[in-house]
């Protein structure tokens, strides 16, 4: 197996020439050309490094797959548009799923034909996820799923969803939830994009009436849908966190050559990146042991929720120390207070206020944490 330190330099010398993609503010663009830049990624083999060959992924250690993404993001590259599928959805289906399902759906996924989205969160069972309602009944070689998710990222453009669904309303809420694969361009179902702050609309509500989903689509077994759905939560945590703390540093050294630039920074512009710059280093700690669960391929762990706490907060530290700066002036597009650019950091600002409530919202981590990593009693 090729060694870290000869993938790192081929991976490097690769982005200096694929002259990544200009990543556009309209969603609709930024989308085409994120499609198009999976595409070119996984015709070069950088999609799916870690994942078996069997499903159309590269054989190779998360290892390889970390070493990639901190080379694409300090290339100030873009991320692939199917990071649902890649880092959420994907390694549970490569896990848990039968040789069909992983055969026809995953290449399709690595190459971005296919985008996904994850139909987990509903009204009334966000941070609850357990109390979900959507409901799937047998009827012969099919589920009728009927219900709604909310929060679901790109699906108004995704080919498929990983959705959770209700199949034993009779038994406590975790055993009685499977996970299926629903095919996004099934009669019944209906997507529509939320507004966000930033002015973006890739959230969207879902609403399913009667969709027929084929029992082959059903990953794992029936009513044991939540263990997969840990895992996936996981990888999620997982692979954000440490995707995240690269983009997170990549940004902050962004910021500072703008200011840089300006002039001779004040006692206040030091102060902020001094503030944003703890931060980084404190998550930069974390993630050490990240990294090493990760290796060691551990599984979902509480630990997960601390990872995901952490990150939360700087993040939100970082682009709140930088957003500071831009004063009055961030509101006008195009301006450039102090050298910043308002229109990315306003909009990075913003975005950074769900960092604590998608993926599983800060109460509930702290829950997690509360209850088994502390043992802490219910209260």
């Amino acid at each position: 197996m090729e060694s870290l330190e000869d993938f790192r330099t081929r991976a490097r010398s690769w982005l200096s020439d694929a002259e990544p993609p200009e990543v556009p503010l309209d969603l609709d663009e930024r989308f085409a050309v994120l499609r198009r830049w999976q595409q070119t990624l996984f015709e070069a083999g950088w999609v799916g490094l870690a994942w078996s060959p069997e499903a159309g992924g590269g054989g190779l250690t998360h290892a390889h797959q970390l070493v990639f993404v901190e080379e694409l993001v300090r290339a100030r590259a873009p991320q692939p548009v199917g990071l649902i599928g890649l880092e959420v959805v994907g390694p549970s289906i490569d896990r848990y799923g039968t040789d069909w399902q992983r055969r026809e759906l995953l290449p399709r996924m690595l190459s971005g034909e296919d985008i996904w989205c994850q139909g987990f969160s509903e009204p009334g069972a966000g941070s609850d996820l357990a109390s979900l309602r959507t409901r799937a009944v047998a009827d012969g070689d099919d589920y009728l799923v009927s219900g709604q998710k909310i929060w679901t990222s790109w699906a108004h453009e995704a080919q498929w969803c990983a959705l959770l669904v209700r199949t034993d309303p009779s038994v406590r809420k975790q055993a009685g939830i499977s996970y299926l694969l629903v095919d996004m361009t099934s009669p019944g179902i209906t997507a529509r994009p939320i507004r966000q702050m930033t002015g973006d609309r890739e959230f969207c509500e879902v609403f399913f009436d009667e969709v027929r989903v084929p029992r082959r689509n059903l990953l794992g077994a029936e009513n044991e849908g939540w263990a997969i759905a840990t895992h996936t939560l996981g990888s999620e945590r997982g692979a954000a966190t440490l995707r995240r703390r690269v983009e997170l540093d990549v940004a902050l050294e962004d910021a500072i050559d703008e200011l840089r630039g300006s002039r001779t920074p004040s006692d206040r512009v030091l102060a902020a990146i001094g503030r944003a710059h703890v931060a980084m280093r404190v998550l930069d700690a974390q993630t050490r042991q990240t990294t090493a669960r990760l290796l060691a391929d551990t599984g979902p762990t509480p630990l997960d929720s601390v990872d995901k706490l952490v990150l939360n907060h700087v993040e939100q530290t970082v682009f709140a120390e930088i957003a500071g700066l831009l004063g009055p002036l961030r509101a006008v597009p195009g301006s450039r207070p102090a050298g910043l650019r308002a229109d990315r950091w306003a909009h990075e600002h913003l975005y950074s206020r769900a960092a604590s409530i998608y993926g599983g919202s800060a109460q509930i981590q702290r829950t997690i944490v509360a209850q088994r990593l502390l043992g802490l009693p219910r209260g």
